[in-house]
């Protein structure tokens, strides 16, 4: 349709204002000078017409009148007229031009743009459904003239010339139709119809074979599917048809296959003379066509096949009447039988003639006034089509084919003339109960093939099958290997029919049942009650709502193994071709079950055997000599150093081989290819890889496989990895060459791991010692710490009382750091592990470093922004680094370059820092000082080691560190030289959890009031005095005990406590034991864990707990953090 506005506005500016209207909005328009010019447009198509009332004005607007009513039946454009309003009264003739025009829309003035583009708008759309009605009407016309050859059964060639030439007349892209029979012998395709084709090509191309690559026609029968080729002169398809369609000028064909019930009789092609890809519109008219086509086709051929048996007939029965004719008067009496109808009929003229012409017609018929009906259409239409079941005098049915038609006679009357055709309509019913069962069988094969598991095919196949016979229930079972018991696993059921899934005794079926089904008969029971005695299983089919049946079974080895069956809840009278149907589905889905189980068997044999082959890491090959083609699996190619993904020739496997042994190997090759000799192929040889270049020994084996002329066909053999047996072997060999050099290696091998493992027991043993003494100096500690400090807080004594009390707890915070690094060499700290930002750490000791290590020492830190949190106590982490610069700044006394960096680091397997793979942060202490040699860096981790002189250092800082990184999992590594310097790592591992910002509790603390009860519990009195004082300071109430076990009465007593803060390591039950009672029992309770030392054995990381010896400040610190 073309979507053209025409407009015609006489007078003044209005055309244009419409036209540049339109035009913003995107729809075309055209101005036309008078009715002359705008009829003239509307002949070459137009979506509608824009007027003025002006332009019915006038001696030429009666032009548009005409051209109205000259209008093809299906158009009625539409026309959009501008009227002048109610102030301009409409002329007469303007009146009369608007009812000659019909289809008005009626727009009066002033006029307002939204309401013309709507109008518009309307009138384009319905113009292009009126369209749409032409093109639907001209294709149903199309179908009924092709369909009335059909009826009329003209000669196939007509029909088929008329359907190529109702398609071609169709089509709107210039198609050239072509229509290609298939033979009886399904191979050849011979000329059927192409009236618009060259004579010379329809020649060349009868007859030709179908095949894989014969054309588009002779593709598309062996594909048995559509094939559109868009440009002839490149598709490979046409290679041999090629010169002679270009010579006939076409360039492009699409070919459908013409099949009915799957059987294909021949192709509908689509030849273009220009290369094009298929039209939608072409397509939706070839569609209806090819399949009415396979319907006049197989027609035809069942015509003629019925022709010729007819033929047959006649020569073999001569003069036999097939028609029976009867003329009937005016008001239907029988006035006229023949012979035919005697004896197509039963009834001697002398019975028929008087009576009415229903005699012959179904009593159906006769109540609904059939006969009267068909006379009264061949009065009004010249002919009526009898086609119905007829009625022989005894009682016997045939359906009757012909016609009834009015006798030119001066007094009337009508003949009736028709045939029995019930062979013809069972086999048309036949053919399209196949059809449907065709399309049923194919949605079948569907659902089974798009199941996932055997239990869905099942399903599927149970719900089809019984909404496709109407069943009220389909269910299917497994029988247990004892013959009778069977479990329904799914069934389908109609609306408001119970499930029958459940499990069942084949025996209390009855006899019939149980002999016939195990025998793998299929049981069929039309009336359970009426066929089964009540010792039959009669009650037991009842019990499940059965009363008719078709039960097939599934034997195995001689024994049932499944069940599918078809239940009705009333008594059914199982039709012939229901049974057939429920037999071949039930076949189809034992046999799908049965590919599927074995094509999982195939599955989990081809997985065995690819993973015995795998794990034996065996590879095998295969040369195809014929076709000059080397399979190897990746795990061959692997042997040779290629990729599994790149293809290989024997090509690479020459390469591949190592000169010194590719003559040999080639030589055994050639042997086992040689049908004189047929040698075994066995042979060591080495590869060199191609991608890799590495060196490995191949061990391989194989035979020739031989036709019966003694030609090779294939070589093939297995290829085994044997580099670790030669590299054993040569080393065997080495050995036995250098066994005494080896053996007094091996001593002095032994004594050095001996000296080792004497260092570590040395170091263990000192850790140990070290632990518990800074751990009872902790107990010390704790009550002298704490005194001094209230003392200090109360500013007892004189000026110079406080100045010695300052004094002593200045060596007391002295003795708490050793004793801290005594505990950090032992591993034995307590930590408070967190995710530390090491950027920010490293980045904020720059200045204390500096102030630390004075003028003279460039201190430069350099840690990137962006590295990954560790696991760390940064605390501790802070006091490593601190003193690793320290003596950093010692080693360099006249000056130099103190570097602290940190990266993320990557470890792998055997990495120099002994540390697990993984991911780690790596903090450098690095100087440019005196270095150390390699007696000072083998007991540079040794507590109380110092190369600075007495006085001048504990000998603790670096087996601290070491100690530290440790006890977080980490290790520490130290590279020096002397004179080059020396270079401290930190490995530390890095932090899943999120760098989160510790909360200030000493400010918290110093605001914070404590009250209530709290309960002490330490087994030192002296510590558990110094904590009390604490304690009642900060506002609590004491109440003190001397074990765990005192403090557990306590507990279960009726005392009021808030609040209970424990030691660790006591006599009897230990504070963690404690603690996790109080927890078990009394959740609510808040306790504190006081100890000098963490044994991770022993000490739960959830529970809070205070590092010996402490301030009040820091108490109270924890106490905060713990309750709030």
């Amino acid at each position: 349709m073309n979507d053209l506005v025409l407009i015609l506005a006489p007078r003044g500016r209005d055309a244009a204002i419409a036209a540049d209207l339109l035009g913003r909005h995107a729809i075309a328009a055209r101005i036309c000078t008078d009715a002359r010019d705008l009829t003239e447009h509307l002949d070459e198509g137009a979506g509608a017409v824009l007027l003025t009332e002006e332009a019915l004005v006038g001696g030429d607007a009666s032009q548009i009148a005409r051209w109205v009513a000259g209008q093809e039946s299906w158009s009625d454009i539409p026309f959009v007229v501008l009227a002048n309003g109610s102030r301009t009264p409409r002329t007469v003739a303007a009146t009369e031009r608007l009812a000659e025009l019909g289809n008005v829309v009626l727009l009066e003035r002033p006029l307002h743009a939204e309401a013309m583009l709507g109008a518009i708008g309307s009138s384009l759309k319905a113009r292009a459904r009126q369209f749409e009605v032409r093109d639907t009407a001209r294709l149903s016309a199309a179908q009924n003239r092709i369909l009335a050859l059909a009826v009329e059964a003209a000669p196939l060639t007509t029909t088929l010339d008329a359907i190529v030439r109702e398609v071609e007349a169709l089509s709107t892209s210039g198609v050239i139709g072509s229509i290609l029979l298939l033979d009886e012998d399904g191979r050849h395709l011979r000329h059927g119809a192409g009236p618009s084709l060259p004579a010379a090509y329809n020649d060349a191309i009868d007859g030709i074979e179908a095949g894989p690559a014969v054309g588009s026609c002779g593709t598309a029968v062996y594909r048995k599917g559509p094939v559109f080729v868009a440009d002839i002169a490149t598709d490979p398809l046409w290679a041999d048809f090629r010169d002679l369609a270009l010579a006939h000028d076409l360039r492009a064909c699409w070919s459908l296959p013409i099949s009915v019930d799957g059987e294909i009789l021949g192709t509908f092609a689509m030849y273009h003379r220009e290369p094009r890809a298929p039209v939608t519109d072409d397509l939706t008219i070839v569609d209806f066509v090819v399949r009415t086509a396979g319907i006049v086709i197989a027609r035809a051929r069942t015509e003629h096949h019925l022709r010729a048996s007819e033929a047959r007939y006649r020569q073999i029965v001569e003069g036999a009447e097939d028609f029976a004719i009867v003329s009937l008067d005016p008001v239907g009496t029988i006035t006229g039988w023949s012979s035919g109808a005697a004896r197509l009929l039963g009834y001697s003229a002398r019975d028929a003639i008087g009576q009415s012409a229903d005699l012959f017609f179904t009593p159906e018929d006769r109540a609904a006034k059939v006969p009267a009906r068909e006379m009264a259409r061949a009065a009004s239409e010249g002919r009526a089509i009898n086609e119905r079941w007829h009625v022989r005098k005894d009682g016997r049915r045939f359906w009757g084919s012909g016609f009834t038609m009015p006798l030119a006679e001066s007094d009337g009357g009508y003949v009736t003339i028709f045939r029995d055709r019930t062979a013809e309509h069972e086999a048309e019913a036949a053919l399209r109960e196949s059809e449907a069962r065709l399309r049923f069988f194919g949605a079948l094969e569907e659902r089974l093939f798009g199941a996932a598991t055997a239990d869905d095919a099942m399903r599927a196949a149970a719900e089809m099958l019984g909404q496709q016979i109407s069943a009220s229930r389909c269910a299917y079972a497994d029988v247990d290997a004892d013959n009778d018991r069977f479990w329904i696993r799914n069934d389908f059921t109609a609306p408001g029919i119970a499930t029958s899934a459940g499990t069942y005794s084949l025996d209390l079926f009855g006899p019939r049942a149980s002999a016939e089904l195990r025998q793998g008969q299929t049981l069929i029971v039309r009336d359970v009650a009426g066929e089964l005695g009540p010792d039959e299983g009669r009650a037991m089919f009842q019990s499940i709502g059965i009363e008719a049946i078709v039960c097939c079974p599934l034997v195995k080895q001689g024994h049932l193994a499944a069940m599918m069956a078809v239940h009705q809840d009333i008594p059914r009278d199982w039709s012939a071709s229901e049974i057939a149907l429920i037999r071949e589905v039930v076949e189809r889905c034992w046999a799908h079950v049965e590919r599927v189980g074995a094509e999982a068997r195939l599955r989990e044999s081809e997985e065995r055997l690819r993973l015995a082959v795998e794990n034996a890491e065996v590879g095998f090959w295969d040369v195809d000599v014929i076709n000059d083609r080397l399979i190897w699996p990746p795990q061959t190619k692997a042997m040779f150093g290629i990729s599994a993904d790149v293809p290989v020739s024997m090509a690479d496997f020459y390469a591949g081989l190592h000169p010194d042994d590719r003559e040999a190997t080639s030589a055994a090759y050639l042997a086992a290819a040689d049908p004189a000799r047929r040698a075994l192929y066995d042979v060591d040889y080495r590869t060199i890889g191609k991608e890799d270049g590495v060196l490995r020994w191949v061990a391989a084996k194989g035979r020739g496989v031989f036709d019966a002329s003694g030609r090779c066909l294939r070589v093939a053999g297995t290829a085994l990895d044997i580099t670790a047996r030669k590299q054993a072997e040569a080393a065997l060999r080495d050995l036995n060459a250098t066994l005494e050099t080896r053996v007094a290696d091996a001593i002095a091998e032994r004594e050095a791991a001996h000296a080792a493992l004497r260092q570590s027991q040395k170091m263990e043993a000192m850790g140990q010692l070290t632990g518990g003494v800074a751990h009872d100096f902790n107990n010390l500690l704790t009550p002298i710490v704490g005194s001094l400090d209230m003392l200090q807080r109360k500013g007892v004594g004189t000026e110079r009382e406080q100045r010695l009390i300052a004094g002593a707890a200045q060596s007391a915070e002295r003795a708490r750091v050793l004793v801290q690094r005594l505990l950090a060499f032992a591993r034995r700290q307590p930590l408070q592990t967190v995710a530390v930002d090491i950027a920010q750490l490293v980045a904020g000791m720059g200045d204390l470093v500096e102030s630390t290590t004075g003028p003279q020492i460039n201190v430069v830190v350099d840690a990137a922004s962006d590295l990954p949190s560790a696991k760390a106590d940064p605390n501790q982490l802070e006091m490593a680094l601190l003193n690793l610069s320290v003596n950093a700044r010692d080693a360099m006394p006249n000056g130099g370059t103190l570097r602290i960096s940190a990266t993320a680091e990557s470890l792998g397997a055997n990495h120099r820092s002994g540390l697990s793979p993984g991911e780690y942060v790596r903090i450098c202490v690095a100087d440019t000082g005196s270095g150390m040699d390699e007696v000072t860096l083998a007991r540079a981790v040794e507590p109380f080691f110092s190369t600075k002189g007495i006085g001048k250092g504990t000998g603790l800082g670096l087996s601290m560190a070491h100690g530290l990184a440790s006890q977080l999992g980490g290790g520490l590594t130290i590279q020096s030289r002397p004179g080059m310097g020396t270079n401290i790592e930190l490995w530390l591992p890095v932090s899943a959890a999120r760098v989160e910002e510790a909360p200030d509790h000493q400010r918290t603390a110093a605001s914070s009031t404590h009250q209530g009860v709290a309960l002490l519990v330490d087994d030192e009195d002296l510590v558990r005095m110094s904590t009390a004082d604490m304690l009642a300071e900060l506002g609590y109430a004491v109440l003190e005990a001397h074990s765990a076990e005192e403090a557990l009465r306590m507990l279960e007593s009726d005392t009021r406590i808030d609040i209970v803060v424990t030691d660790h390591l006591m006599p009897g039950m230990t504070g963690t034991d404690l603690a996790r009672h109080v927890q078990s029992t009394r959740p609510e309770l808040p306790i504190l864990l006081v100890s000098g030392y963490a044994e991770l054995e022993g000490i739960d990381a959830k529970i809070p707990r205070l590092t010996k010896p402490f301030r009040k400040d820091e108490l109270s610190a924890t106490l905060t953090s713990l309750l709030h």
